[in-house]
Formats: structure tokens, sequence, C-alpha cells
């Protein structure tokens, strides 16, 4: 059945919020610059926060895990929004 139109809109909240925010998750990004690639791992610490606290809201509404379905509607609709997430990391971070 996949995600209903009421967790669909939660996880696009989350997303727009994190978005809103950038600095709320790219000050981590930036005091581990350790690594080679700043953006790639900006992106996972995005994809980390987006999905943790849409994991977590989901669970305590419907009091289960995501199914098979509803986890693929999930990963589209981050997949979908990637490009919106790449481009607000390189404007934050000022990489071209």
């Amino acid at each position: 059945m996949g995600l209903d139109v009421i967790e669909e809109k939660n996880l696009n909240d989350v997303i727009t919020y994190a978005l809103d925010y950038p600095k709320m998750i790219l000050s981590e990004a930036r005091s581990l610059s350790i690594i080679s690639n700043l953006e790639d791992f900006s992106y996972g610490i995005y994809i980390g926060y987006i999905c943790g606290v849409f994991f977590d809201g989901f669970l305590q509404r419907n009091k289960r895990y995501l199914d098979l379905e509803e986890s693929s509607d999930f990963h589209n609709t981050v997949l979908k929004r990637t490009p919106e997430i790449r481009l607000k990391i390189k404007t934050h971070l000022h990489l071209k």
C-alpha cells in the first residue's frame, strides 16, 4: 500500500525543515572534516537526520515500523528530493 498521504506529508515536512535549517545539520560535517569529500559526508548526515526524525515519528504515530512498500515510498521520496538537498549543501558550504 505504501505511505499514506499524511505520512508522505510528514516526510516532506521533515525534509523541508532540514533544508530550512542547514546549520543545524551541516555544523557536524564541518567539525568532522577529516574526510576528503565534504559534500558526500554532509549528504550522509542529512539523510541520517531525515531518516531518524521520520522513522521515530512514524513509529510513535503508528506503533510499528515501515513495511516494504512504505519503505520503498520513503526511499523514492528522498531520491526525488536529493538534487534539492545537494544544492542546499553546496550553497551552505559554499561549494561550487
